[in-house]
């Protein structure tokens, strides 16, 4: 009776405590935490979150703040993820539940304390309870401009008396793509979409303080910040050691499947070309893919609100009037003005590949050659043993 007693005390001295304006004491302990990427997609950058340690009116306070909060039950979210329109908030949590979280999915956690003054702790706990409000605790998510990381480095900026610098120079200027990519090697799809995806914007260089969108990059960035004449950041400490790494065996990658299909349609094609026969099913199923990936692209760039997917070069060959190529006949003399339009495009795509603004996916090249294979048969037949224009 005295345990459950003492339990009713204390919850209602936290309910009081939630009830009131929060004050950080002297000996409140900010740290920053940097989670290791997750097998899903969705969690493979890893995540960044804000601890708070403190007693207050004899209560224990272990508190996470964390801004990649978003409702997966939400009936409309894939299409507003998809759109741009996806609001992230603010949660805040006991940490025994987060780092539960974690120890079920296997990632790994570390910590970074706050070497920072007290008036600063009290000011910054002050700004995370404003953004908790449930006016101000929703935001629109964008992975390279304003996410879980972005939101704490902004945080930990702007809510100090003292100027925080961040000092770390890397060895050579990445861009956004480059950034991303170490984390997608062991899912070839997943990074085969993505830059597909993603457009000319993502090939900028990264600025100063740029490189913190992604959790591991601020956990280093931060470790190297200055605060006033002194440090930032405590040494970083492994709270929770992750349970696996991150591997591929795939075989069939985006390179391999397209490589063997680019052949597949070289071979057929030019034995059906020579036997009088029209190729059918292999440049349609090309001309099909290509299509879808051209409506992808271009609902990405022009339907949606999100900034990185615009000035998207895949569009140059991967169009979609592909997709009604894929079902029509080719006779038709705008289709022929079409294709020598595109046998252009192709050319310049393959002879400046190394120059072009946007870094393209290797796994295109094999179906870049493909369609100018179909594009070249069509206008000069004769180039691969046929004796009059074949109509696919």
């Amino acid at each position: 009776m005295k345990k459950i007693l003492l339990l009713c005390v204390g919850i209602l001295l936290m309910m009081e405590i939630k009830s009131q304006q929060i004050e950080a004491s002297d000996n409140a302990r900010f740290t920053l935490l940097t989670c290791t990427s997750g097998a899903d997609l969705y969690s493979i950058f890893g995540h960044t979150a804000i601890r708070y340690e403190d007693t207050i009116a004899g209560v224990p306070i272990d508190w996470v703040y964390n801004y990649g909060t978003f409702d997966g039950f939400d009936p409309g979210f894939y299409l507003k993820f998809a759109r741009g329109k996806l609001d992230y908030r603010l949660s805040k949590t006991e940490f025994a539940g987060f780092q539960f979280q974690y120890i079920q999915e296997g990632r790994g956690i570390f910590s970074q304390e706050m070497l920072i003054e007290p008036n600063d702790k009290r000011r910054m706990l002050r700004a995370l309870e404003e953004n908790y409000k449930p006016e101000n605790r929703y935001y629109r998510y964008d992975f390279f401009y304003d996410n879980c990381a972005t939101r704490v480095r902004d945080m930990l900026v702007k809510t100090q008396s003292q100027k925080v610098d961040l000092t770390y120079t890397y060895a050579h200027s990445y861009t956004f793509r480059e950034a991303i990519q170490r984390y997608l090697d062991h899912m070839p799809w997943s990074d085969f979409g993505i830059d597909l995806a993603l457009g000319i914007p993502c090939d900028k260089e990264m600025q100063k303080g740029d490189p913190c969108f992604l959790p591991d990059s601020l956990m280093n960035e931060m470790h190297f910040a200055t605060y006033g004449d002194g440090v930032l950041m405590g040494r970083t400490e492994e709270m929770l050691p992750k349970d696996y790494d991150l591997s591929d065996h795939s075989f069939f990658t985006p390179m391999v499947v397209f490589s063997i299909f680019m052949v597949l349609q070289l071979f057929w094609g030019m034995l059906r070309m020579r036997a009088g026969m029209p190729v059918v099913i292999t440049d349609r199923v090309l001309l099909l893919v290509t299509g879808l990936i051209g409506v992808m692209v271009f609902f990405l760039w022009f339907l949606t609100d999100h900034t990185t997917t615009k000035w998207n070069l895949n569009l140059l060959w991967a169009n979609p009037i592909n997709l009604y190529l894929a079902f029509a006949s080719l006779n038709k003399k705008w289709i022929q003005s079409y294709f020598k339009i595109l046998t252009g495009i192709l050319l310049i795509i393959i002879a400046g590949w190394f120059f072009i603004p946007q870094r393209l996916h290797l796994a295109t090249l094999p179906m870049i050659i493909g369609l100018l294979f179909i594009t070249l048969r069509q206008l000069r037949p004769t180039m691969f043993g046929g004796e009059k224009r074949v109509q696919v």
